[in-house]
C-alpha cells in the first residue's frame, strides 16, 4: 500500500496535538527540578502532556505501519522498533526514543508507582526527540513542511 493524502492530513493533525503538548513540556521544564517536585499542578501538566505526546506518537506509527502494511507490532515500544527496521529514523535514534516510549506504561497504568524526579527527568531528556521524530516522520511519508 502507500501513504495517502487522507494519511498525511491525519499525521499532520497529531503533529499540531504534539506541538500543544510539547509547547507544555517546555514550560514544565524551564523550572528546576525542585520547583517541580514541589508543584502538583506543574506536574500533573508534565505529566499529561507528555503522556500526550507519547500517545501522538503510537498513533502516527501505527497509521504508517497499517498504511504500508509493516510487520504488526506486539507492543507499544515495538511500534518505534518497526519504523526503525522500516528506517523512518536511524538507530542511535531509535534506542534513545524507546525509552521515552516504554514510559508511557508509568504513566497509563503504573501510575501509582510514578516517581516525580523520574517523571521531570523523562520528560527532560527526551523533549527534544519529539521534533525529531515529527522530522524523520515527515521526510519518511513526504509530508512538507512542518510549519
Amino acid at each position: 500500500m502507500f501513504i495517502t493524502d487522507q494519511h498525511r492530513g491525519k499525521i499532520r493533525e497529531y503533529f499540531a496535538v504534539m506541538n500543544h503538548y510539547m509547547e507544555i513540556l517546555e514550560k514544565v521544564t524551564d523550572v528546576s527540578s525542585n520547583l517541580f517536585k514541589g508543584d502538583q499542578v506543574l506536574q500533573a501538566a508534565g505529566e499529561r502532556a507528555f503522556h500526550i505526546v507519547l500517545e501522538c506518537v503510537t498513533d502516527v506509527g501505527n497509521l504508517i505501519i497499517d498504511a504500508l502494511i509493516m510487520r504488526d507490532p506486539s507492543s507499544y515500544e515495538d511500534i518505534v522498533q518497526v519504523l526503525a527496521e522500516e528506517n523512518v529514523f536511524p538507530k542511535e535514534f531509535t534506542n534513545s526514543f524507546i525509552e521515552a516510549v516504554k514510559f508511557r506504561r508509568v504513566l497509563a497504568h503504573d501510575y501509582l508507582e510514578r516517581d516525580v524526579e523520574t517523571l521531570y527527568e523523562m520528560i527532560k531528556a527526551h523533549k527534544e526527540e519529539f521534533p525529531e521524530f515529527q522530522r524523520y516522520v515527515a521526510d519518511y511519508v513526504k509530508l512538507g513542511s512542518l510549519a
